[in-house]
Parts: structure tokens; sequence; C-alpha cells
């Protein structure tokens, strides 16, 4: 039996959630996804209650290929990754078995919000496959970063100042207050980028 979500009414069925991922580079195909965070949202874009996040970090099957800015960035430590991290089939599997026990309607999926979705979705193709992405994830995605320039164009046009000078997730919680307590680990980024969106969606440019 399919299970009813508090989700937003226009996504007809379908389920926000925010994503990230931490990847051992920036070239998706080469460099692999080593962390991951999917958090289903409710209608008011915070965490859904009593359903838990996918959470986990993923085994590299090249670990010499990791740059070495990205080992800086994530704090990810490649000797323990290699050692006690999930392979990526089985971490694939675990992901369709999370996915599956959200019991959404037929033909339903997430919709994904991610900062930089197109980096992000890159990344889980080269992973996942086509087929399966875009079987658990909807197209329509949203994003914060592209939210920040799309309001950034806005106010151009009102001849307003700029409201995102910066459009990385770090700044964005910077302009709005919002405190990342873990900033490049996968959980919280996706945390992040969900307080972020739902302040960016009640501001007021006026």
């Amino acid at each position: 039996m399919t299970k009813t979500y508090s989700g937003l009414v226009h996504l007809n069925g379908n389920l926000l959630a925010s994503i990230d991922l931490e990847t051992t580079g920036l070239q998706a195909g080469y460099h692999e996804p080593i962390q991951i965070a999917v958090v289903p949202l409710d209608s008011d874009i915070r965490p859904l209650e009593g359903v838990r996040p996918f959470y986990t970090t993923i085994r590299p099957e090249h670990p010499e290929r990791q740059q070495k800015r990205a080992g800086y960035v994530h704090g990810l430590k490649m000797e323990d990754l290699v050692l006690h991290a999930p392979e990526p089939g089985r971490v694939q599997d675990l992901l369709v078995e999370w996915w599956e026990n959200l019991d959404l309607p037929v033909g339903k999926m997430l919709v994904p919000l991610a900062h930089n979705w197109a980096f992000e979705s890159r990344f889980l193709e080269a992973w996942l496959g086509t087929g399966l992405t875009n079987t658990l994830f909807s197209g329509h995605a949203r994003d914060a970063m592209l939210f920040a320039l799309a309001l950034n164009d806005k106010s151009a046009f009102l001849g307003l100042p700029a409201p995102f000078p910066r459009v990385g997730l770090g700044s964005i919680c910077n302009r709005f207050k919002i405190v990342n307590p873990n900033p490049h680990d996968a959980l919280s980024d996706a945390m992040a980028e969900a307080e972020c969106y739902r302040a960016m969606l009640t501001m007021d440019l006026l």
C-alpha cells in the first residue's frame, strides 16, 4: 500500500528530496562519489518526520584518482573508505531498497533539490546509470544556486542590488544566518541546502 506524504501539492505525488554528494574530484565518470545523502522533505521544506534519510559513504574503486584538493575539502580519509565503506554496487542496492520502502505511488519519484544539480546529477548518472537515475529521480530538479542567480536577475530587472553576490552554499548560508555544522559532509550540506531553499522562497526582494 502506497504512503501519502505531506509534500508540496503541485508535485502531484512526487516527493521533494535534498541531495548532496561528496566526490574524489570534479570529473564525473573518472572521479567517483564517496558519500551520498538523500533527505525527503515535507511541504514546509523540512525533513519528513519518521523518514530516515539515505546517508552513507561509498568505497572508491579508483582511490588513486582522488584530487588533492577534494580530500582537503570533504575531509574523508581515503584509507578508511577503502577499508570500511560499502562498495558502490552494494550502496546502489541499498539506495534502491530505501527508495522502494518510501512506497511512493506508482510512477512517482523523488524531485531533487541540490546545490549545483548539474554537477551532482553527472556523478549520479555515471554511478547509477541513466536508466536507474531517471527511475529514482525526476528531471524537474530544484537548485538553490540557480534560484539565487535567478533572484539576482530579477533584482537587476527591478533596478535593485543583487541579493546574492556569491552563490556558493556557504555564502547563501551566511546570507540567511543558517548554521551548517559540518560543511562538506553530504548530510549536513543536504540539510543546509533545504534550509537555504526555504529561506529563499520566503524572502522579500522589495
